[in-house]
């Protein structure tokens, strides 16, 4: 799946991606040594989407690893904490 699938915010503590077709919306935690964490991530599912949201998991976790990544090596803020 292409990173034009999904659009990416990254906040303080966590990256949050929405899956543009589907609407579907996941959160996942960035930890204290700068990694995005599947465990602990959310799944926002909507529910008039026409594919179920569990099917874009690891696709959207890779978009967030992708994004944070990015974002650190252009200066972004880490973490607090």
């Amino acid at each position: 799946m292409s990173d034009t699938s999904f659009a990416t915010a990254i906040l303080t503590t966590e990256v949050v991606v929405n899956h543009l077709a589907d609407g579907h919306i996941y959160r996942f935690p960035i930890l204290s040594n700068g990694t995005v964490s599947l465990d602990g991530s959310r799944i926002e599912p909507n529910p008039e989407a026409k594919r179920e949201a569990r099917r874009y998991l690891f696709d959207a976790h890779d978009a967030a690893r992708v994004a944070f990544g990015r974002s650190q090596a252009q200066g972004g803020a880490g973490p607090a904490g």
